[in-house]
């Protein structure tokens, strides 16, 4: 875990908004650390309680590329931000060009053809789907695969509607929009003047919808402004008719309804924020957002349906036969089916941040709020850690000798039996731990290394006082890493700085021996060690390194064969020539990584990720 997200939470960082940050760019440094302190589970919503979830059955891991599979969430983790059906079948799409699809039972992924975030879905039958997302970014169903349109846009696209296969319009950024006419993309100005998120339409006119009270309608003729005077942050849009269109959006504001004779406020039985809006017909519309608050109209009035147990949604789909899906953050669906509410059981949700594993049948993973887990072969478990600190680091030398490690000082210790608080003697944050035949160390802030020796821990002196993020050994040589490009080497007698060749902040280290270690960190940094003096890599890694990607984590099984996990779901691979991206779907952030052999490796993020590449079943 890297000091971004501990330093957070040692000065109490604020809950990030919850505005959707543009999904193909990595976390800043800033943005990382302003994220890292989730806050309480909302307050119940006057008129509203949570929902009586259903779980149903266990889902198969999906899998992606390289064969990365998810563990945690289940069926997968990547954001969710729109979904739509037809019959029994519902498309869901969202982060780096992910797309599901349920046939009524499961879902399973579709290729997609793109790596850009999908944030609306529409079309006009499982024959005629249509998606659009980051950068003018459109891709089409016809039933057997997804293809690229090519429409000469580089905006972001919020909303996408087919009134039919020839007439589709997409929205988004600066009150932009784009029409298909059945052979090509044109670009058009709607004179909203402000960010469109969302389009709905029926007949030949569509309307698009969005901030400061935006409202646009075009019959064809082209657009006309009819904007509500109060300014409202609309998000969504949906109609069952020209005649009776509905629009939402800011937390506090009324449900806006159009009948024929301009907008007007009405009751929206909620204070929430609503983030997605559809309906079968005028006497059943459903609307959902922040905290999962549902909201449902009957015909004459909004009323509060409960909240589901996410923090925000994506997008809300209801079917002609009364089922309703919802989708949102780190994967999750629900769906109500039969007047119920029903999700999928999951391991985790909560914030992982490192792993580590004596085999392939005892797996650790670690992270906000005590969070422990474990990973016996066949399954993960959540396992009691006496503790409500976040865990930043795990390392080991058994079954029955494992530690972690966290905020304000925090060490932890397994027995084989169970875990035990251990008096570190220090209070600050600990970010890295390693244990070796002989030594178990830890690092972090402020320069902090401490050392065990089987009764006690005790602090050596480093000659440094920057945030030291990770350590790593062999034998009796140690490499720890932090801020600044900072590398400390200890040789048996002392800790000493050597030059690394870099100042970005390094964040993780890991080495196949003495003569070949790997640190990893920000700005898509990657430098080695050759026994000799560290050298920065560049083959393989100059996209990640422009895009300004940060490394996590990084684990090997030998000087060929190098994991490095990143902000944005990135996976790397280094074959002992150069780095190629194994995955780019691994959820929000991912943070560490570990394998018990080449063919046996586990990645850990944010919202519960842990994805396996492995043999077997998954």
């Amino acid at each position: 875990m890297r000091h971004v997200y501990l330093v957070a939470l040692a000065i109490g960082a604020c809950r990030p908004s919850q505005e959707r940050a543009t999904p193909d760019a990595a976390p800043s440094a800033q943005a990382v650390a302003t994220a890292s302190a989730r806050a309480a589970p909302p307050s119940e919503v006057p008129g509203s309680q949570p929902v009586a979830l259903a779980m149903l059955p266990a889902a198969e891991p999906l899998c992606v590329d390289d064969g990365w599979c998810w563990q945690s969430p289940l069926p997968q983790g990547n954001n969710l931000y729109g979904v739509w059906g037809e019959g029994e079948r519902a498309f869901a799409v969202g982060k780096a060009g992910t797309i599901l699809v349920h046939d009524g039972k499961a879902w399973a992924y579709q290729e997609s053809g793109t790596h850009r975030t999908l944030n609306a879905i529409s079309g006009t039958g499982p024959d005629d789907v249509w998606a659009a997302g980051d950068g003018g970014t459109v891709v089409r169903f016809d039933g057997k695969r997804w293809q690229a349109e090519k429409t000469g846009a580089d905006f972001g696209l919020n909303g996408i509607w087919a009134l039919d296969s020839k007439n589709v319009y997409a929205v988004g950024k600066d009150g932009l929009a784009l029409r298909f006419d059945g052979k090509e993309w044109q670009r058009q100005e709607t004179g909203a003047g402000f960010e469109l998120k969302g389009v709905w339409g029926a007949g030949n006119t569509v309307i698009a919808i969005g901030r400061n009270g935006a409202v646009v309608r075009n019959d064809g003729s082209g657009w006309k402004n009819e904007s509500i005077s109060t300014t409202p942050y609309l998000r969504a849009i949906w109609g069952s008719s020209l005649e009776d269109v509905f629009a939402v959006g800011t937390p506090g504001d009324p449900v806006y309804r159009n009948q024929g004779q301009g907008w007007k406020p009405m009751a929206s039985g909620t204070v929430e924020s609503r983030r997605a809006l559809f309906g079968s017909g005028a006497k059943q519309v459903w609307a959902v957002g922040d905290v999962g608050q549902l909201t449902r109209f009957d015909g004459e009035r909004w009323t509060a349906e409960g909240r589901l147990p996410v923090g925000e949604t994506g997008g809300l789909w209801h079917s002609p036969k009364s089922e309703v899906i919802v989708v949102g953050p780190a994967g999750r669906t629900f769906h109500l089916q039969g007047g119920a509410w029903k999700g999928y059981p999951s391991p985790t949700y909560a914030r992982l941040l490192g792993v580590w594993g004596s085999g392939p049948k005892n797996v650790w993973a670690v992270g906000e709020r005590g969070t422990l887990l474990h990973y016996d072969g066949a399954a993960w478990s959540t396992r009691p850690s006496g503790s409500t600190e976040y865990l930043a680091a795990v390392s080991g030398r058994g079954d029955k000798d494992v530690f972690a490690v966290g905020l304000r000082g925090t060490v932890l210790h397994f027995d084989g039996n169970e875990w035990k608080r251990q008096s570190s003697g220090v209070t600050e944050v600990l970010g890295g731990v390693w244990c070796g035949p002989s030594a178990t160390v830890a690092v972090g802030r402020g320069g902090t290394i401490i050392r065990y020796d089987g009764g006690a821990w005790r602090r050596e002196p480093s000659g440094t006082q920057v945030f030291l993020n990770a350590v790593w050994g062999t034998g009796e040589q140690l490499f720890a890493v932090g801020e600044g490009g900072t590398v400390l080497r200890f040789d048996g007698a002392a800790w000493k700085p050597q030059e690394s060749g870099t100042r970005a902040i390094l964040t993780a280290v890991w080495g196949s021996g003495p003569k070949d270690v790997f640190a990893v960190g920000h700005d898509g940094t990657v430098v080695h060690y050759d026994g000799a003096r560290w050298k920065p890599m560049t083959a393989g890694l100059g996209a990640i390194a422009a895009k300004k990607e940060i490394f996590h984590g990084v684990w090997g099984s030998g000087p060929k064969d190098v994991w490095a996990v990143a902000a944005g779901g990135i996976v790397m691979h280094y074959d002992g020539a150069t780095w190629k991206t194994s995955t780019e779907r691994g959820g929000l952030v991912l943070t560490g990584v570990w394998g018990s052999a080449a063919d046996e490796v586990f990645a850990v993020g944010w919202d519960g990720t842990i994805l396996r590449r492995g043999r077997g079943k998954q």
